[in-house]
């Protein structure tokens, strides 16, 4: 099996990559959970001033993922679905929260949101995360 690193290079949370978010994560505000504040930029647009969803899907399986490391469990997301419930608008600040519903043997259900500022949801995602380590 292949061994998981941290390179400091994902393209959500890498400190080292020239291109990505850089987003950290802290304890969410219920159990299992972490959550994130994100600011799209304006370069990250498929529609004119409307985040692509491909990277609103990144996010929110990058963070189901952080929720499971939270718990110093390492794994890969085997299955994701996302459902977009309105636009990611760029330049305005999101909220993000991923949380762990289940952990069956090497199988990890979670769930993500992202929120808009005034808390409505935009995105909600549902995974099965496989634990490697």
């Amino acid at each position: 099996m292949r061994k998981f690193t941290d390179n400091h290079k994902c393209f959500v949370c890498g400190t080292e990559n020239p291109f990505g978010l850089k987003l950290s994560f802290s304890p969410g505000p219920g159990p299992d959970q972490v959550e994130t504040q994100v600011i799209f930029p304006g370069h990250f647009q498929g529609w004119p001033g409307i985040v692509h969803g491909g990277l609103v899907s990144t996010l929110l399986d990058e963070i189901m993922v952080k929720a499971a490391e939270a718990k110093s469990i390492k794994c890969v997301t085997g299955e994701i679905q996302v459902r977009f419930k309105k636009p990611t608008l760029t330049q305005e600040a999101y909220k993000a929260v991923g949380k762990i519903l289940t952990i069956r043997q090497r199988i990890i259900y979670a769930e993500a949101t992202l929120a808009n500022p005034g808390g409505e949801l935009v995105a909600v995602a549902n995974a099965k995360l496989y634990i490697v380590d």
